[in-house]
């Protein structure tokens, strides 16, 4: 009777211990999407002050994406090195920084370096976030604990049109975003607060480094096929949520004359969708082992919701359902997807630059969609927008299934 109550107090103490761990990372990840689309969302403030245009306010999102896509590998390499939960602070604090710069900064070129800074900062977070996991969290949790994750982010991306447009209306441009960054410091605090328990020894089952045998190059897991598919799987993922973002509404009002309002009412939809999607793929990512067919299944029904959006003329509450649907099945996707590639970095060892690099393909992707997806509208080819998406995602398809790497056990 007393083994057993030692039993379950040592067990509530392990899942305090992985909430703490989880809610943590998971306040700084919310951090990361939010700051994305702070900027965005103000731009007609800032085109009004500057008197710039929109391919100048775009370039700063491109540079953003683009410097965090490329240090992510080597944000990967100092988690390895360092520690995720230094690199974590580190990289939270100078994205917070940043955003304060771009509000301080007298002139709009000057908000180029600064965007590209916070890219810098914002790179840390996937490899940094998901090394901690890896290594933190028990391992019959750490599906559920990637959905948490997942799911902070698109709850960052839902709070910032409400948060900065809500300041943005009773505040300056550079005012609503000194509190943005203010809101930064804050999580960068608890991170520093948190960083012995994110710190802390290994509690995952997750295999050791060879010690006997050639020392490995340090580039020789990248070098795997498995993380290089993991790398095209993400680098595909990002063209239908850049469509999303910024073309769907101007595609469907171009071909059908849908109204801005009935999009966004139906993109809304999608974010609640994919929320829920999360919190269910992460059950299923701990029950079940073939993760590349969960992946597989749920982003084949994301594409053909896609093909059939771009069809007929929708009313809005088919829209929202479809779109709804589509959100779902893709944040069903997201536990396993992180589960794959977990799999594929081979030791702990590795985590980081693993899912650094895997990661960058999806800012990557990010920084070169909007000139594929512009294109097709510039040149009158609005019809093929939503295919051009879902055909990312029937890649994205074969990328899953050729993950020949077992979960590991």
């Amino acid at each position: 009777m007393a083994v057993a109550a030692l039993r379950q107090e040592a067990e509530q103490a392990d899942l305090g211990r992985d909430v703490a761990i989880v809610g943590t990372v998971s306040a700084a990840h919310f951090c990361s999407h939010f700051y994305q689309f702070t900027m965005p969302l103000l731009f007609p403030r800032i085109q009004a002050e500057y008197g710039v245009g929109f391919t100048e306010l775009g370039l700063i999102v491109t540079v953003f994406y683009a410097s965090s896509g490329f240090a992510q590998t080597a944000a990967g390499f100092l988690v390895d090195h360092v520690g995720p939960s230094r690199v974590l602070a580190a990289g939270l604090g100078l994205l917070a920084a940043s955003m304060a710069l771009v509000a301080l900064v007298p002139s709009f070129w000057l908000i180029y370096p600064a965007a590209a800074l916070a890219g810098l900062g914002n790179s840390v977070f996937h490899p940094a976030d998901y090394s901690i996991m890896s290594r933190r969290v028990e391992k019959s949790r750490v599906g559920r604990a990637f959905a948490v994750h997942a799911l902070s982010g698109t709850l960052g991306y839902a709070a910032a049109p409400a948060v900065m447009v809500g300041l943005a209306s009773v505040l300056p441009w550079r005012s609503a975003v000194l509190f943005a960054a203010l809101g930064g410091g804050l999580v960068f605090l608890l991170v520093l607060a948190k960083h012995r328990l994110l710190a802390g020894p290994d509690t995952a089952a997750v295999p050791s480094a060879p010690t006997s045998g050639p020392t490995p190059s340090p580039l020789a897991a990248l070098r795997h096929p498995a993380v290089l598919v993991c790398f095209s799987f993400f680098f595909l993922m990002a063209v239908p949520t850049v469509g999303l973002s910024g073309f769907v509404t101007t595609a469907l009002g171009r071909l059908y004359e849908t109204p801005i309002a009935t999009v966004a009412a139906a993109l809304t939809v999608n974010l609640v969708g994919s929320a829920l999607g999360v919190l269910l793929g992460g059950i299923l990512a701990d029950r079940f082992s073939h993760h590349e067919r969960i992946v597989a299944a749920s982003v084949f029904f994301a594409a053909a919701v896609y093909f059939a959006v771009g069809l007929p003329s929708l009313g809005p509450l088919m829209l929202a359902i479809l779109l709804g649907a589509a959100g779902f099945t893709s944040g069903l996707a997201a536990p396993s997807r992180d589960m794959l590639v977990r799999s594929a970095a081979a030791t702990s060892a590795t985590t980081g630059k693993v899912f650094g690099f895997a990661y960058s393909g999806f800012d990557l992707g990010s920084a070169a969609a909007p000139p594929l997806l512009g294109f097709l509208l510039d040149h009158d080819h609005a019809a093929w927008v939503l295919p051009a998406m879902a055909l990312s995602l029937v890649l994205v398809i074969l990328s899953a299934l050729g993950l020949k790497v077992r979960h590991r056990v």
